[in-house]
């Protein structure tokens, strides 16, 4: 059977071109082969004269490609890309994202004000901020008492610790002391109540008549 030269020209060059058409591997590649797997983690190297190295959390070991240093990718979070027949084809140093640590406290300091024992709430006189302390701190201790507070974004108390009010000099005992809801409240102690300031004057509570939250 006899074929025009235009056919035979197009059949001998589509032939050409199908034996000589380079392998195609990842993201199009010329000359790598596809990828069977991917594996992601921490390089470890076992050998590094044989260009040898593991991945934590995953069993078995592998050999870099020539030309890949395995001693530079050491303790480096790497992605590994593995053909058909288990070779290494590709290591690649994967990015770590770091957020930055934007949380932080306020050191307020001044005289504490019980505003509520139940709940553990208290301010500082002067202040219309309310802070809340934790199980475990009871706050009635420190009331009417120059401290020093350190506290979290979220109004948190961290810790109370008192402070002297003038130099080293020792704070006068108070005479008599007020109780409110179970807990005895140190005299000059100031709470709020229904919007309005009480103090605790020898041992009865007494409106300020100032308003307060």
């Amino acid at each position: 059977m006899k074929f025009p030269n235009i056919l035979k020209s197009t059949f001998v060059i589509g032939l050409f071109l199908g034996l000589h058409v380079p392998a195609v591997g990842h993201a199009g590649t010329p000359g790598v082969a596809a990828s069977d797997h991917v594996v992601t983690g921490e390089l470890v190297v076992t050998n590094a004269a044989r260009n040898q190295f593991r991945i934590v959390e995953h069993g078995g070991a592998f050999t870099a490609p020539a030309g890949t240093s395995v001693e530079a990718l050491d303790g480096k979070p790497v992605r590994v890309e593995i053909g058909h027949d288990g070779r290494v084809l590709q290591i690649t140093q994967m990015q770590i994202n770091i957020e930055p640590i934007t949380h932080g406290f306020d050191v307020i300091s001044g005289e504490l004000m019980v505003r509520d024992p139940m709940t553990r709430t208290v301010g500082i006189a002067g202040d219309s901020r309310t802070y809340r302390a934790p199980t475990g701190i009871d706050v009635s201790r420190y009331a009417g008492r120059m401290v020093e507070m350190r506290v979290d974004e979220q109004g948190q108390i961290m810790n109370i610790n008192p402070i002297s009010r003038s130099g080293d000099a020792p704070m006068a005992p108070s005479p008599r002391q007020c109780l409110l809801g179970g807990a005895s409240l140190a005299n000059g102690a100031s709470i709020c109540r229904n919007g309005t300031t009480f103090s605790c004057m020898n041992g009865e509570w007494v409106s300020l008549g100032t308003a307060c939250n």
